[in-house]
């Protein structure tokens, strides 16, 4: 199958006039895209996950289109359900992609006219800080080995990852501890790869303050903001996060937590496994799909079922809103794009619900929020440096 045939069967699944067996014959073939490896050249495709999130955000829009049309779903849309539908067309989008000399995205946009003054999304930005004080700029470092300390070389890769590695023959434990601190600015995101192999992704305005190299007994982390956790297996040796007035246990799982000083609550959601929370004399064990709420007000600690693909949706690259109300949204803009947010009507309370990516410049997510017809937005640029830009909302 080429590619002008693939986007046919491709549009045609989108719009829910495929043939039984034309579905089966595209579900197949994503099937054999999944089991080889395609190659993916940034010089000529752009940043991998940046093409992956816009088109998730044109594949998603197309097909709540085709619900709220109130055309059939086959029983193949039911089998793998919109989310998997939704990865399938993304998956193979990106691999169409690959095989042309000039590439042009299969589900492409319409081209649209620039937004005056319009604000371009955040990035892989963060300021690391050694032991000694030493601070690097993570988002000007060139690629390769940053430093040494100790036992431990930290390197950078071009994925804009930061890797910390036991020398060979070295053992990781340590008995004198050295704490880094990563920290990303507003508009700024960064990964970590902690010397006992626990992977970190830090959104927007958060920190992670880390030992080089952990005890033999105990791993202990301490967060603000925002950062989601693959800790890796050691039963010997519990990981700990700190964050503000709450202390999280885990073994090896994988999970969530959003402790923004600016929110009200301090939020642990769990994807994978389970994790121990404390906070003053109150315990609470979550399991995959659970929200742990710790009130900063009250103090106090509740349970509460998610949508997990909701709740992480930062760390994949997108904007996921479900009902959520316009302040909270807003808040996640400004810490993304690294704008000021300004109210010109104080008594809007709307909700709103939708999905864009977020490597999307700002004036596509407002008008996401702007369809409903009862919010506006004006962008207000500020000068060369950044300084003054803001987002006026009103009715």
């Amino acid at each position: 199958m080429d590619n002008k045939e693939f986007k046919i069967l491709v549009d045609k699944y989108l719009s829910g006039t495929a043939s039984p067996e034309e579905e089966e014959y595209l579900l197949n073939y994503y099937d054999s895209f999944q089991e080889n490896e395609i190659s993916w050249d940034e010089d000529k495709m752009g940043i991998r996950e940046e093409v992956k999130s816009k088109l998730y955000t044109r594949a998603l829009n197309k097909i709540s289109e085709v619900e709220r049309s109130g055309m059939r779903r086959t029983k193949y849309l039911m089998k793998w359900s919109l989310a998997a539908a939704v990865i399938m067309i993304v998956s193979v989008a990106v691999y169409f992609y690959s095989l042309q000399a000039d590439p042009v995205p299969v589900l492409a946009a319409k081209k649209e006219k620039p937004v005056l003054n319009d604000i371009l999304p955040g990035g892989n930005k963060a300021i690391l800080t050694l032991a000694d004080g030493t601070q690097i700029i993570l988002d000007n470092a060139a690629d390769g080995t940053l430093t040494t300390q100790g036992n431990i070389s930290v390197n950078k890769n071009k994925d804009g990852q930061l890797i910390y590695k036991v020398n060979n023959g070295a053992s990781e434990s340590a008995k004198v501890l050295e704490f880094n601190t990563i920290r990303t600015p507003a508009s700024g995101q960064y990964q970590v790869v902690l010397s006992d192999e626990t992977k970190v992704w830090l959104n927007a305005g958060s920190s992670i303050k880390f030992p080089t190299a952990f005890t033999a007994n105990e791993r202990l982390v301490e967060i603000e903001g925002e950062a989601y956790f693959e800790v890796a297996k050691d039963r010997k040796r519990p990981f700990r996060v700190k964050s503000d007035n709450q202390l999280i246990e885990v073994l090896g799982t994988h999970f969530n937590v959003n402790a923004y000083r600016d929110e009200s609550l301090v939020k642990t959601t769990v994807v994978e496994g389970s994790v121990k929370i404390s906070s003053g004399t109150e315990n609470n064990t979550i399991k995959p799909g659970q929200q742990n709420r710790l009130s900063r007000t009250k103090g106090n600690m509740h349970i509460a079922e998610v949508d997990l693909e909701e709740a992480i949706s930062w760390k994949n690259g997108l904007f996921m809103f479900d009902n959520e109300e316009i302040h909270s949204i807003m808040r996640k803009i400004s810490r993304w794009y690294g704008v000021e947010v300004v109210y010109q009507d104080r008594d809007i309370e709307e909700k709103f619900g939708g999905t864009v990516s977020r490597f999307e410049n700002v004036s596509q997510v407002l008008k996401i929020l702007e369809v409903t017809g009862t919010i506006h937005f004006k962008i207000v640029q500020g000068d060369d440096s950044g300084k003054g830009r803001r987002i006026i909302v009103m009715k």
